[in-house]
Formats: structure tokens, sequence, C-alpha cells
């Protein structure tokens, strides 16, 4: 029986240290969207592409031969209209949770428990896919939240997390048992308390509870993914007889005969390219690693764990330059449209090259509402986590307003703080005032019908170049629209 104080204490200590942050701002906004009926596609979008490294691994783990796209997928607009809201969703909490602890690294030696929590979820992620699980993007989160704060409790204790590992490589005990020894308290109730700090998404915590159900046959791939993980990076003994065991298990789970766990970790790991870019873990690693995994009388990390290991997890990614993006994102806008179909994808192809294109800039898609007395913000995507794009809302009657001379007018129009109002409710936007704007009506046949509205809030306005992006980008809108309206 757990002891309520132990527990209590344990959580304190590991806050107070640092080891069980808050969650940044990008994961809560997406845990955000996801409870809200509301949110949508370009929402969630909007979201990701503010977080560069995270765009980076999502895009990382779209491309990749589990989801076999026919062509490279280049941007988070094409990532959501390819694979759908939720498992876009799924993927993104996930990275972005393990990306956000993975900055409470204390010492680099701890380096290898944050591999064995990303392993355990992708390899978790693979087995749901195997045994048929609808959503196996849900099992990669519930494989990683259930290794992370083990993190936590080695940054904050190392010498009691070591006395810990000892009984369960030395004397076979479970991971409940020996953190019970060590901590007074198992381990599975303090992932029950960091999952209650969290505050994750009902769906999210339905999964890794179900942990609680020892026959629950997903539940139990967790627990052998995770397994696997630990022998991978020597947290665990591992050797033939051990791995036949396992694989035994494994194939009782997922009813398959001829299931092999060595392939099976080859082949996610050369599927997700997330590995090489955390880990500086390539295919011969790996090979290494599997073959030291089946021998059993190596630690296949100490072979593997070359001077580089896990040094990208410090590196920026290289930032693409508005010049180089610009091509690129014109060439996708004219494919979306030679595509055809829905106006949704390429109105946040759109959003997307403008805020990747025009750095520094709070951009806003507008129509008219159905009387035509109003126009209303549809998309928007800026600084601000806690603007909606609903909130844009300018009255048509207000005939003074730069917004609405822009509509009349139906010419692109450059705006500098000074002189006549834009028009927008003060109530919401006096907090973040505009500085300069540049606004472009999408006009068809003849009508304006919408705005695209790109402000800055320095001082700083737009130059001829950046007006001229803004003029292509809206003449793609305009023509998808003219097609759909004849």
């Amino acid at each position: 029986m757990k002891s309520e104080t132990a527990l209590d204490n344990l959580i304190e200590e590991m806050r107070s240290k640092g080891n069980l942050p808050a969650l940044n701002d990008t994961v809560l906004e997406i845990s955000r969207l996801a409870k809200n009926s509301e949110s949508s596609a370009p929402d969630l979008a909007a979201v990701i592409m503010r977080d560069c490294g995270l765009a980076s691994n999502l895009l990382a783990a779209v491309n990749s031969s589990y989801y076999a796209p026919r062509f490279p997928i280049k941007t988070i607009s094409s990532a959501v209209t390819y694979i759908g809201f939720e498992k876009v969703y799924l993927l993104s909490l996930g990275l972005g949770l393990f990306r956000h602890t993975m900055e409470t690294l204390q010492a680099r030696n701890l380096l290898k428990l944050y591999a064995t929590s990303y392993f355990s979820g992708t390899l978790a992620m693979s087995l749901a896919e195997v045994y048929g699980h609808a959503s196996p993007e849900e099992i990669f989160i519930a494989g990683l939240l259930y290794r992370l704060p083990g993190l936590s409790l080695a940054n904050t204790f190392p010498q009691h997390f070591l006395d810990m590992q000892s009984r369960i490589n030395e004397r076979g005990m479970t991971l409940n048992q020996a953190c019970l020894d060590v901590f007074q308290v198992r381990y599975d109730d303090i992932c029950d308390a960091v999952l209650a700090l969290y505050h994750l998404p009902e769906d999210v915590e339905r999964v890794i509870n179900q942990g609680k159900v020892s026959d629950e046959p997903l539940t139990m791939l967790v627990g052998e993914a995770a397994g696997l993980a630990a022998m991978l990076f020597g947290d665990r003994p591992a050797g033939k007889d051990v791995l036949r065991k396992t694989e035994k298990r494994i194939r009782k789970l997922l009813d398959r005969p001829k299931f092999s766990v060595s392939e099976t970790i080859r082949q996610t790991f050369e599927n997700d390219r997330n590995i090489k870019h955390f880990f500086s873990l390539g295919a011969e690693d790996v090979e290494i690693m599997v073959n030291l995994l089946e021998w059993g009388k190596a630690n296949p990390m100490a072979v593997v764990a070359h001077l580089d290991f896990g040094t990208t997890l410090d590196a920026e990614s290289p930032a693409d330059t508005p010049e180089a993006l610009i091509g690129h994102f014109l060439t996708e806008l004219a494919l979306c449209r030679k595509r055809g179909g829905e106006l949704n994808p390429l109105l946040m192809l759109s959003q997307e090259a403008l805020f990747r294109c025009l750095p520094g800039s709070e951009i806003f898609m507008a129509f008219l509402s159905q009387d035509k007395q109003q126009l209303l913000g549809r998309f928007y995507v800026g600084s601000s986590l806690h603007l909606n794009a609903q909130e844009f809302s300018v009255a048509m009657t207000n005939t003074d307003a730069a917004i609405v001379r822009c509509m009349k007018v139906q010419s692109p129009t450059e705006w500098q703080k000074g002189g006549v109002g834009l028009g927008l409710p003060y109530a919401l936007f006096g907090r973040m005032p505009f500085q300069a704007a540049y606004m472009v009506p999408i006009v068809v046949n003849k009508q304006a019908i919408g705005l695209c509205f790109t402000g800055r809030l320095n001082g700083k306005g737009f130059n001829d170049r950046e007006c001229v992006w803004i003029d292509q980008i809206v003449s793609h809108i305009q023509a998808a629209f003219s097609v759909t309206r004849t």
C-alpha cells in the first residue's frame, strides 16, 4: 500500500528542483485545442508552426515510411491535410512533451534515459499498429510517458536512482518493486501523480490509465516496448533467451506466430527519422545495438555511445531564408490549386507561406459575413497563443476605417500607425497595437469577399519585395475561389 506522504514529498522535491516543469505554452495550447470541439485544422497548424523545432520533428515523423507519403511533405498544412487533425495532434503532443522534458536534462550521462523513453514510445507505436489499434499515435504517447517520470527521478535523486536500477538489473526486481524499495512509492503511483500535474486530454489519460488493467493487450505491449528499450540501452539484461521469451509473449499478444522482435526494432528505427536527429544514431549504430542485444554479453549502449551521441539535442535546425522559402511555397500553392478540392487546405498553406516568409508578422484571413455587414476573421497565425481568428471583426458600416476603405476600393493598401484607424475592436487589439500593415482584398468576380491582413507590432513596415509576395499568395486564393464560384 502506497504512502501518500512519501509520494507527496517525492513529487514536491522533484518540482522544487525544476525536474517536473510546467508544460510549455505550445504543448498547453495543443492540449487546449483538442478539448475544444470547435477547434479546426488551421488552428492546430498555426500553433505547431510557431515552434520551429516541433514543426521540424513533426515533418520528419510524417515523412517517414510509417506514413509512406507519395511525395515529400514540406509544410505543416500539408501534414494536417495528409494524415488528419487527430493524428497530427497526438504526434505533436508526444513530440512536444518529449522535447520539453529534455530541457530538464541535468547531466549528459543521463541522456540514455531520454533515449530509452523515446524508443519506448516509438516501439509501442509500431506494436500498436501491428495489433491493429485505430490510433497508434495514442500508444506512442503512452509508451513515452511511462518512462518520462523516471527521468525526473534520475535528475532529482541520481544515487537513489542508480540503487533502483541495480535492484532491477542484479536482483531481477520489477520496476515497481525496486522503486518501492528505494523510494517507498510504486513507480506506477509516481506516474499517476505526474499525469495529474500535466492535465493531459482525456483521450490520452484513458490510454495511459489502461496500464492499471494488467491483462489488457495494448497495455502489455507498452510494457514490452519499454522492456525492449531498456535492454537496448543497458538498463535491463538481454540475450537470446530473454529475447526469445519476450518474442513469445509479443507473438501471443499480436497473434502473429512469425513476429520477429529484432526485425521490428530495425524497421521501427529505420522508419523514424527523428532517431537520427535526436540521438545521432544511424542505421549502422542500430544494427550493432540489435546484434549485441541478441548476443547479450555486452551493453549495446556502451558500444555505440560515440562522443557525439545526443549532441544534436542542443543544435538548432538551420532556418531557411524567406528568399529561399517563397519559391517553394508559391510552387506548393500552384500544385494545391491544380489538385482542386476544398479551399481550406489552400488557405492553410497560404497562412503558412505568409508566416514563414514574413518574420515578425501577425496574419489574419477574414471574410464577409453572409449579410456582408461584418468582416470576420477565419484564420490567424502570429505571436499570440491567446488570440482567436474570430476576434478580428470589423463593421463594414465604419467607412472611415482603413480596412473598410481597402475592401471598398478593392486594391492593396499599405497602412502606418498615426493616420486613419484600422477599425479593429480596441478592447482586443489595443493590447497588441499594430505599427504597420499591408492589406490585400480577396476579389472574386469584381466583388471583394475577404481580406488578407498582415500586420507588424514593431515600427518596421513591409518592403516592396514582401508586398509582391503577399500579392502573389493572395492571387492564388482569388483564383481558387473563382473556380469554385463558377
